[in-house]
């Protein structure tokens, strides 16, 4: 993958934009009924990954709505997001083979929010054997990693994080950062208030696509246009993927991506 150009990232408006996450919440709460009977699962297993510095409580709904929707969903069960770490990454690399066996062997798809995302990716090129696909929401994959954390900002993350600056993880960026040997959809919101819409999109490809929705980046595990996003990627047959397609009504809110 060519290396991410530089940006200046989200600009103070779109940070106070943010505030939309609790009006998109609402909104879903009121479109879910709807939303469950337009795409449906067959009991696809599907492991949702949080943000970072947040847990399994903050992609609760988003869940919840797939697994009204015929999915079987989980948690991430490794409590708070605190970082880029190998241990997480090797436990989510265990989950994956034990939600496969409790489903008889089959592939286990990876919704990733935000830092999520980068570990939903990088499992899916470390074991892409057991994955089905990759779905990031918002997540800022392809910006660089130790050339952009220094200063105030390293002492922050290695507070929150301690040993993370020297974590095998992070020094091992191309294990996120290509594209995953699976279907991949990159799905973002151009007015992120916390990462930059550039960092969160990948080059499109055979069965790589990006999927622009409009909302915050704290809401995006609760906006009712993601929930349905992921939910008709979710639904699709095995070896049968193709990209994101909307009709006249969904093009209220889906906008053809546009890469960097």
């Amino acid at each position: 993958m060519k290396k991410a150009p530089a940006h200046t990232g989200p600009n103070l408006f779109s940070a106070f934009l943010e505030l939309r996450a609790f009006l998109e919440a609402t909104a879903a709460a009121s479109f879910q009924p709807m939303l469950r009977n337009i795409a449906r699962g067959d009991g696809q297993p599907v492991i949702v990954v949080p943000a970072f510095m947040t847990g399994d409580g903050g992609t609760a709904l988003l869940r919840r709505y797939l697994n009204a929707a015929g999915f079987e969903s989980y948690g991430w069960k490794q409590g708070r997001n605190t970082g880029i770490r190998q241990e997480f990454l090797d436990n989510l690399l265990k989950q994956v083979e034990e939600v496969s066996a409790q489903h008889g062997g089959a592939k286990v798809s990876l919704v990733g929010w935000s830092l999520g995302g980068v570990y939903a990716r990088a499992a899916a090129n470390a074991e892409p054997e057991g994955v089905r696909q990759v779905i990031t929401l918002g997540s800022p994959f392809n910006v660089a990693t130790t050339d952009s954390i220094s200063g105030g900002v390293a002492k922050l993350y290695e507070w929150v994080n301690p040993g993370g600056l020297s974590d095998p993880m992070l020094a091992a960026a191309d294990t996120w950062r290509q594209s995953p040997p699976v279907p991949s959809t990159a799905i973002y919101s151009t007015g992120d208030g916390v990462a930059d819409w550039q960092y969160c999109i990948d080059e499109p490809g055979y069965q790589t696509e990006n999927v622009r929705v409009p909302g915050s980046h704290m809401g995006l595990t609760h906006n009712a246009a993601v929930m349905y996003a992921v939910a008709q990627r979710l639904a699709q047959k095995d070896d049968d993927w193709v990209p994101f397609n909307s009709n006249w009504l969904r093009r209220l809110c889906f906008r053809d991506a546009i890469a960097s």
